[in-house]
C-alpha cells in the first residue's frame, strides 16, 4: 500500500497516497480524535464514551461506541500502517507516530533545539515542523476536552517560530519579521521575548524611537498589570538603542 499521513494540525485527515479517506460523522471524529491524541496508549471505554458524547451518553452508549469503532476499522483499512484494537480495558489505535504530523512537529522542534551549533541544521528542522501547521489542532472536531491541547499546541508553535526568528535575527535577516512580530506582539503584549525581537528589527530599520516607545508601553502595562519591571535581557537591550548601537 502507498504512505500513510494522519493530519491533524488544522482538518483532520488521513491520506493514503492521494486518496483521503472518508472519517464519518462528527461522534466517530471525535473518536477518532480521542484516540490520536495519545497515539499507541490504550484508552480506557469510559474515558472514550465521556470524550465521544462530551460527557452526556445515551441509554446502550456501549453498542454505539462499537459502532463507531467497528466504522474506524473499516476506514483503517485502506492503510496497512493503522490499526485500531482492543485492550483489556479498552481501545488504542497503533500507529508509527512519524505518520502523525503533530508528533512529526515535536520531533522536527527537539532535533532543532539539539542542533548546538548547527545553525543551518536547525533552521531547517524549524521550518519543516512549521510548513506542517495548517491551523488549529482538531479544527472540525467540535469537543471541549480538545480545548487544553490547542492552548498547549499554540504555545510550542509560538515558541518554535520565535526560535526561528531568533536564528533569521543572527543571520542578519528582519525585514521579513517586522509584520508578524508585530501581529504576535498585540496577541501577546506582555511576552518579553517577543517585544525583544520586534525592538531589535524597529532598531535595525532605523527605527529606535518606535522601539524606545515599545519598550516604555510594556514597561508600563508589566508594572501596572504583573508588579514586575522588564526582565535584564530586554533592560540591556533598552540601554543599547538608547545609546545608539543597534543589536
Amino acid at each position: 500500500m502507498s504512505g500513510t499521513e494522519v493530519r491533524v494540525l488544522g482538518e483532520v485527515e488521513i491520506r493514503v497516497g492521494e486518496r483521503i479517506l472518508a472519517l464519518g460523522p462528527p461522534r466517530q471524529r471525535r473518536l477518532l480524535a480521542a484516540l490520536l491524541i495519545q497515539p499507541n496508549v490504550q484508552i480506557s471505554t469510559g474515558e472514550l464514551i465521556s470524550r465521544v458524547w462530551n460527557g452526556s451518553p445515551p441509554a446502550r452508549v456501549h453498542n454505539a461506541l462499537y459502532s463507531y469503532v467497528s466504522r474506524l476499522r473499516a476506514v483503517f483499512q485502506d492503510s496497512d500502517r493503522l490499526v485500531l484494537t482492543r485492550g483489556h480495558r479498552g481501545y488504542v489505535v497503533i500507529v508509527d507516530e512519524d505518520d502523525i504530523d503533530l508528533c512529526r512537529f515535536r520531533g522536527l522542534v527537539a532535533r532543532a533545539r539539539k542542533s548546538g551549533s548547527d545553525r543551518r541544521r536547525a533552521k531547517q528542522s524549524y521550518e519543516a515542523a512549521l510548513s506542517l501547521c495548517r491551523g488549529v489542532p482538531f479544527v472540525d472536531v467540535d469537543a471541549g476536552w480538545l480545548v487544553d491541547l490547542r492552548a498547549r499546541f499554540a504555545g510550542e508553535r509560538l515558541g518554535a517560530e520565535l526560535d526561528l526568528f531568533d536564528i533569521c535575527l543572527r543571520e542578519g535577516k528582519s525585514s521579513e519579521l517586522l509584520g508578524p512580530l508585530n501581529h504576535y506582539a498585540a496577541e501577546h503584549p506582555l511576552d518579553e521575548r517577543i517585544a525583544a525581537q520586534l525592538m531589535t528589527v524597529l532598531c535595525r530599520h532605523g527605527r529606535q524611537a518606535d522601539a524606545l516607545r515599545r519598550y516604555a508601553g510594556l514597561s508600563r502595562r508589566l508594572r501596572n498589570e504583573l508588579g514586575v519591571d522588564p526582565g535584564t535581557r530586554l533592560v540591556e537591550l533598552h540601554g543599547r538603542i538608547l545609546s545608539g548601537a543597534c543589536p
